[in-house]
């Protein structure tokens, strides 16, 4: 089995894999050696922010002279990107070590009526490698929702959750208040938790589960369209990843690390560091962005009309058709006067001619590809790729003319 083909495993887990609570993802760890029992955690949930927070943690950690896990969803070119130590993708060697073992744990468990799913078994595979790695602490993203999400199974020494929004109502809640309230499942007695400042309502909903610490909003101080500089109560501090809301990102990201007990040094310079492919991501000409619902898209729009207010740019996007493809439109389509979908390579993508009649409904010129490589063809000049990250990471392969993409000093091939 090479790598290719361990990958191919797993993915096909979500055609026989069977997800009930918690049980399939402790029975599958304990399976293993519990390695999750191996390493400190910290634990981050969100509808939007979440990813970005991440990816500062584990530099600002990784900066502050611990070995440092990540593990984060969904990938954008390359499934081992999901999956890092000291900023280095698992390799594949160790890829495939470790599902033949989660291949052998299933078989047993299967017997017994456990069938793990596609997430459970990453999840998995990402905890079993922090243990062979030597992970000291590891920066673990939640994948959908909170409480019921198969990485809700760490004790970590600080959780965080960064803004809610509208996304995943099939299996999260209707409502704004719903949807907290499984994000707030991350919460756990006896561990700090800090949140980002947001509406009361959502607040409230938080404090029902203990005590939280809300991160204090930053005040600007530079802002720029490729990073911006900041004041909190405790320091100034820049970072490069552009867009305001990657301030708010930065501020949950160091009020965590403060309440989590650990050792820290070198905040300043370990944010600085952090990078985050695939959000508001420059590319020459083009800009990549993953704004794959209501919140993204308006972070998107406020972005552009800050930095980029007169310019004349086109739109190529592609969503999944499980998304809030109209509600979108609404926000980007007064931006774009021109507007290509295409077809996103993944079984729940919408169909082109879906999305461009969002947009056309709202007087765009639209046209439709059958894949991203003509969509990028299709258009000269100032463009904005955004939607679905299956879509921002089939162009970002395409317009760096590689399957490959790094992340801090990391390559991933």
């Amino acid at each position: 089995m090479n790598a290719n083909q361990a990958i191919e495993w797993i993915h096909s887990r979500r055609y026989t894999g069977h997800k009930h609570g918690l049980e399939n993802t402790r029975a599958l760890l304990a399976a293993l050696g519990n390695p999750e029992r191996g390493f400190l955690s910290l634990h981050i949930a969100g509808t939007n922010g979440k990813g970005s927070t991440a990816a500062m943690c584990a530099a600002c950690l990784q900066k502050s002279g611990y070995r440092t896990g990540l593990y984060t969803s969904p990938y954008l070119e390359n499934y081992r990107e999901r999956i890092r130590v000291a900023g280095q993708c698992i390799p594949e060697a160790d890829l495939v070590r470790g599902v033949r073992e989660i291949m052998a744990a299933c078989a047993t468990l299967e017997r017994s009526g456990v069938f793990p799913t596609t997430f459970e078994i990453g999840t998995a595979l990402a905890f079993w490698h922090f243990r062979e790695a030597g992970v000291q602490v590891a920066v673990v993203e939640c994948g959908l929702g909170g409480r019921l999400d198969c990485t809700n199974v760490v004790t970590p020494v600080v959780s965080m959750i960064a803004a809610i929004g509208m996304d995943h109502m099939a299996q999260l809640g209707d409502t704004l208040g719903a949807i907290a309230r499984e994000k707030a499942g991350i919460i756990k007695p006896g561990v700090p938790a800090v949140v980002m400042r947001q509406s009361e309502e959502i607040l409230g909903i938080f404090r029902e589960k203990g005590e939280i610490i809300v991160a204090e909003d930053p005040q600007p101080l530079e802002i720029t369209p490729y990073g911006s500089r900041f004041r909190l109560p405790f320091g100034e501090f820049s970072i490069r990843l552009p867009g305001r809301h990657q301030m708010r990102n930065a501020s949950l990201a160091l009020y965590g690390l403060r309440a989590s007990g650990l050792r820290l040094a070198n905040l300043e310079e370990g944010l600085r560091s952090a990078e985050w492919p695939g959000r508001l991501e420059w590319l020459g000409e083009t800009l990549l962005d993953g704004a794959h619902n209501p919140q993204g898209a308006r972070t998107l729009r406020d972005y552009l009309c800050e930095h980029f207010a007169n310019a004349d740019m086109t739109l190529i996007t592609g969503m999944m058709r499980d998304k809030q493809i109209d509600e979108c439109a609404a926000i980007l389509a007064p931006l774009f006067p021109r507007v290509v979908a295409t077809r996103v390579n993944e079984p729940r993508a919408a169909e082109p001619e879906r999305v461009a009649a969002a947009y056309a409904a709202f007087g765009c010129e639209t046209r439709t590809a059958e894949s991203v490589e003509e969509a990028l063809r299709a258009v000269s000049g100032a463009r904005v790729v955004a939607g679905s990250l299956y879509l921002v990471g089939a162009a970002r392969a395409l317009l760096k003319g590689e399957s490959v993409w790094n992340f801090t000093t990391s390559r991933c091939s």
